[in-house]
């Protein structure tokens, strides 16, 4: 069989240390303890998803490998005994291993393992091959063996065809695992994601609580660091907020609207970008966007914000108009965001991807045109604005409007909404306006009263 040198398994690979892992190692001391805890404690949840990973990882390489090297060669013997190590102790302790994969989703003994969104194409690769051998996962009470392992791995082999049955393959049949078939495992977890338990649901709003007051208290850190003159973004840190809250949104779309209604008088910075991000992530998902992109959007969207800092607090304050001084600096803040953003790491793809979205998220969508009847038109739409930024300038002005700030109360969703489909339209793509509004379930309104005019967005 051709060896092909760009996926040869390295010597000294490490399994607890690939993409299935957060990157800060917290994962690595807890896959090294001892046994889980009590089912049902957090404890127990954080040891269990450690060690998902750990397994997981272990397979994907395992399976992506196989198919060059044959299960007993040599460089198989350490990632082999990792597997079969932390497959032992998930028995030990629960008494039963039980893991179920499908697309982007593995669940371990009914616990769904939620992987850092740098891991999401490696499960990806690696369900994919369990459904090219018709296999949605695998149970077991008994201790496995390496052998047995290797008898498992033999089936994704360039010399097997075919799928198994439910005992292995034909001559390598295996003694302790018992295999299932992918469709009927693809159809339990689309409906466990479909249909969660009233106890799943009620913990998922806590945590989605929970990772949305993590992502303020993160934002607010961050924002002193700026003043501070520190542009350093804790990238890592942020990316796992918002693929948690990616991740939550696809479950809780009505409940995660209502947390952007979450407000501070006196932080309005940081819950104004965590809101914008939320928003974003629902919207981006009814435009049907995959949760690569989701993540995308969501950190474009959350440091969109960050050219406001340094703009005096009298100016963001002000009631009343500001001057023409005061105005330009208020218009320079999206060139200082990506500024801000670009001083945070090496230019790469997604960093220019974040500078765009920041920038064009306040470039107006076209030049706005009052006719004689007093309807405002658009002329010249501006041509090849992004959709990440399209969608930011939607959400953080609605975002905006519906926040109560010093020179103003707080407006309304509706009347949100009508200065955003009327006065201020010409900010907007107005298609993916349209569609922002039934994502919202609030009608477009056409018509304003003379004393809703030229309201202050800031």
């Amino acid at each position: 069989m051709a060896e092909k040198d760009s996926l040869r398994l390295r010597d000294d690979w490490d399994p607890t240390k690939s993409a299935f892992q957060a990157d800060d190692g917290k994962f690595d001391s807890l896959a090294k303890a001892d046994a889980l805890d009590d089912p049902g404690s957090a404890k127990r949840d954080q040891k269990l998803q450690a060690l998902g990973k750990q397994i997981a990882s272990t397979l994907y390489m395992l399976v992506r490998n196989v198919k060059i090297h044959a299960p007993d060669n040599k460089i198989f013997l350490k990632p082999i005994d990792t597997l079969r190590e932390a497959m032992n102790r998930v028995i030990a302790t629960e008494k039963q291993l039980n893991l179920h994969a499908s697309e982007t989703i593995i669940y371990l003994n009914n616990t769904q393992l939620k992987f850092d969104f740098g891991a999401l194409e490696s499960v990806k690769f690696l369900t994919a091959e369990f459904e090219r051998r018709d296999i949605g996962g695998f149970s077991t009470n008994r201790p496995v063996t390496s052998a047995e392992i290797r008898d498992f791995l033999y089936i994704f082999s360039a010399d097997y065809a075919g799928s198994a049955k439910e005992d292995g393959a034909e001559g390598r049949e295996l003694p302790s695992l018992r295999l299932a078939r992918y469709a009927q495992v693809k159809e339990l977890l689309d409906k466990l994601q479909a249909e969660p338990d009233l106890d799943q649901q009620i913990d998922r709003k806590k945590y989605l609580m929970t990772v949305y007051s993590r992502a303020i208290f993160f934002m607010r850190i961050y924002f002193d660091k700026i003043e501070r003159g520190d542009y350093s973004i804790p990238l890592a840190k942020a990316g796992r907020l918002v693929q948690d809250l990616v991740d939550l949104s696809h479950d809780q779309r009505t409940h995660f609207l209502g947390v952007t209604t979450t407000r501070s008088d006196t932080d309005y910075l940081p819950y104004h970008s965590v809101n914008t991000m939320l928003l974003c992530v629902v919207f981006g998902a009814e435009l049907g966007l995959d949760k690569r992109q989701l993540h995308e959007l969501g950190m474009a969207a959350l440091f969109s914000q960050v050219g406001l800092v340094g703009v005096s607090e009298e100016i963001l304050s002000r009631k009343g108009g500001l001057t023409d001084e005061e105005r330009k600096e208020i218009d320079l803040f999206p060139l200082r965001s990506a500024k801000k953003i670009l001083f945070s790491r090496g230019l790469d793809k997604s960093t220019m991807a974040r500078i765009v979205a920041a920038y064009e998220s306040k470039v107006d969508f076209a030049i706005p045109r009052r006719t004689a009847d007093g309807e405002i038109e658009l002329v010249m739409p501006k041509m090849g604005l992004g959709i990440y930024g399209k969608i930011i300038a939607i959400c953080e002005t609605y975002d905006a409007l519906t926040s109560k700030r010093p020179f103003r109360e707080a407006y309304g969703p509706e009347i949100a909404l009508a200065l955003m489909s009327s006065e201020i339209k010409y900010k907007f793509d107005p298609v993916l306006l349209r569609v922002f509004m039934k994502v919202m379930a609030i009608q477009p309104i056409k018509i304003m009263g003379e004393g809703e005019r030229n309201r202050r967005i800031g």
